[in-house]
C-alpha cells in the first residue's frame, strides 16, 4: 500500500511538468524563399541582370540562403516549420523539384514537420524561363495538381481535409491545434499569350465555405486553428490598399472581419517581403496578421515562435552566413543594396520623362530608404529623413503634382510603423495553442 501511495504521489508531482511540456512548443516561419534551381541560369548575361535589377531578390544566392536558414532551424529544432508561399522564382518545375526533393530533406530527416502553401509565383507561371545570356526561353511550370504532388510530404499528404476548389488544406499539429493553409492565389488568371502573372489574391466563395466548415469541425473536436496564407489579410501600412493592393487579399476588410467572427485570430503571411505584424479588432476580437520577410531579401529574416498557453512569444532571427559572401555584415549590406536599388529602379521607371534624371534618382533613393526600413520592421522615421522627403517632394511638384503627392504619402507611411511591434513581441490570444 505504501509503495502504491509513493507511485501515486510521484505521478501527481510530475503532472505539472508534463502539462508544461505539452503547452510549450515551437514553430518556425520562413517565407518567399524564391528558390531558383541553378540549372535555370545556363549562361549569365543581360537577360538575368535585367530580371534581378527589377526584382529586388538575391535569386542566384537563393539555395545557399535557404540552406543556411535550414541549418539554423535544425539547431533550434522547432516541431513545425511553415513556408508561407512563393517557394520558387517563377514556378519552374526544376525549382519545385530541387526544393521538394533536395533542399527541404534535411528538415524532414531531422524529424521537423514542414508545411507549405503556394504563392503567386508558384503555379501556371508564364515567367518560368531558362536564362541564356542575352535571351531566355520558357521552361516547364507546374499545375495545381502537380504542386500538391511535389509537396506530398510537406502538407498535402498529411491533410485531414482538402478544399476541392483550391490548394487549401488542414493538418493536425497537436492534440488541440490544427493548421489551416489557405490558397488565395489567382493562377487560373495567368496568361501565357500575354506573358502575365497575376500578383493579387482572393479567397474564393467556395473556399470560404471550406474554411467555415473547418472551423466548425475543429470546434467539434476541441481544437483551435492557426492559419497561414501567402497574401496579406490586413494592411501593414496606411495606403497599402491604395497603391499596392495586390499584396492584400481582395476585400481584405470584409475577410478580416469574418476571420474575427470565426475565431481565426492568428494568420501567418508573406508576399510583401517585410517583417511586420499588423492587427485589426472587430466584434471584440483581435486578428493578427504576422507577416514574415523573405530569405532572399533584406534583412534575410526568419521567425521562431514559442507557444506557451495563450501566449505567442515571437523572436526574429537572421541568416548570417553563406559561403559565397565573406561575412555576415557583407551579406546584410548586399541584401540592403538590392532592396534600395530595386525600389529606386521602380520609382525612376514610374516617373514621367520630363522629370530630370538627378531628381528621379533622389526620389528613388528616398523611397528606397523607407522601403528598406519597412522590410526590417519596427521602423522609426529619423528627422533628417522627414526633411529630405519634404525637399524632394517640393522639387518634384514643379514637374508632376500627382507623383509628388504620392511620393510624400508613401514615403511617410512606409516609414510609420503600425502596432504592435514587429520583430520581438509577445501576443496574447484567446486560445491555448
Amino acid at each position: 500500500m505504501k509503495r502504491i501511495l509513493q507511485l501515486f504521489l510521484l505521478a501527481w508531482c510530475c503532472l505539472p511538468i508534463l502539462a508544461q511540456n505539452n503547452s510549450n512548443w515551437k514553430m518556425a516561419i520562413i517565407s518567399d524563399v524564391h528558390i531558383m534551381a541553378p540549372a535555370l541560369l545556363q549562361q549569365e548575361g543581360s537577360a538575368f541582370q535585367k530580371y534581378v535589377t527589377h526584382d529586388r531578390k538575391m535569386l542566384k544566392e537563393s539555395p545557399e540562403l535557404l540552406k543556411s536558414c535550414i541549418g539554423d532551424l535544425i539547431k533550434a529544432h522547432p516541431q513545425v516549420v511553415l513556408i508561407t508561399g512563393d517557394l520558387t522564382k517563377d514556378g519552374e518545375k526544376l525549382s519545385h523539384e530541387y526544393l521538394s526533393r533536395e533542399l527541404l530533406l534535411p528538415l524532414k530527416e531531422a524529424g521537423i514537420a514542414v508545411y507549405v502553401i503556394p504563392g503567386n509565383h508558384d503555379i501556371n507561371n508564364p515567367h518560368a524561363v531558362v536564362f541564356l545570356g542575352d535571351s531566355v526561353k520558357r521552361t516547364d511550370t507546374v499545375t495545381p495538381e502537380e504542386f500538391a504532388r511535389y509537396y506530398q510530404d510537406y502538407g498535402y499528404g498529411q491533410a485531414i481535409a482538402r478544399d476541392p476548389y483550391s490548394l487549401s488544406y488542414v493538418v493536425q499539429l497537436n492534440e488541440h491545434t490544427r493548421l489551416l493553409g489557405i490558397d488565395a492565389c489567382k493562377y487560373e488568371e495567368n496568361d501565357f499569350e500575354r506573358n502575365t502573372c497575376v500578383t493579387g489574391g482572393r479567397i474564393k466563395p467556395e473556399t470560404m465555405e471550406f474554411i467555415r466548415a473547418q472551423v466548425e469541425d475543429a470546434e467539434k473536436h476541441g481544437c483551435h486553428l492557426l492559419t497561414m496564407m501567402h497574401h496579406g489579410l490586413i494592411r501593414h501600412w496606411k495606403w497599402q490598399d491604395k497603391v499596392m493592393k495586390p499584396y492584400l487579399v481582395d476585400h481584405w476588410k470584409k475577410r478580416s472581419k469574418e476571420f474575427a467572427r470565426l475565431g481565426l485570430d492568428v494568420v501567418f503571411t508573406g508576399h510583401f517581403h517585410a517583417q511586420d505584424i499588423s492587427s485589426r479588432k472587430k466584434r471584440g476580437r483581435t486578428v493578427y496578421d504576422i507577416e514574415t520577410g523573405s530569405t532572399v531579401s533584406y534583412p534575410l529574416p526568419y521567425r521562431l515562435i514559442t507557444f506557451n498557453g495563450r501566449q505567442l512569444h515571437i523572436e526574429t532571427h537572421y541568416i548570417q552566413n553563406i559561403s559565397s559572401v565573406a561575412s555576415a555584415q557583407d551579406l546584410k549590406d548586399r541584401a540592403l543594396r538590392f532592396a534600395k536599388s530595386g525600389m529606386g529602379t521602380i520609382v525612376r521607371g514610374m516617373l514621367p520623362a520630363k522629370v530630370p534624371d538627378t531628381l528621379a534618382q533622389k526620389a528613388g533613393v528616398i523611397l528606397g530608404e523607407a522601403y528598406a526600413a519597412h522590410l526590417g520592421g519596427d521602423e522609426r522615421m529619423p528627422a533628417t529623413y522627414r526633411a529630405e522627403l519634404k525637399g524632394v517632394c517640393k522639387q518634384l511638384r514643379h514637374y508632376t503634382w500627382k507623383y509628388a503627392f504620392a511620393l510624400g504619402k508613401v514615403g511617410k507611411y512606409l516609414y510609420t510603423d503600425l502596432p504592435p511591434q514587429d520583430n520581438n513581441v509577445t501576443i496574447e490570444t484567446p486560445y491555448a495553442y
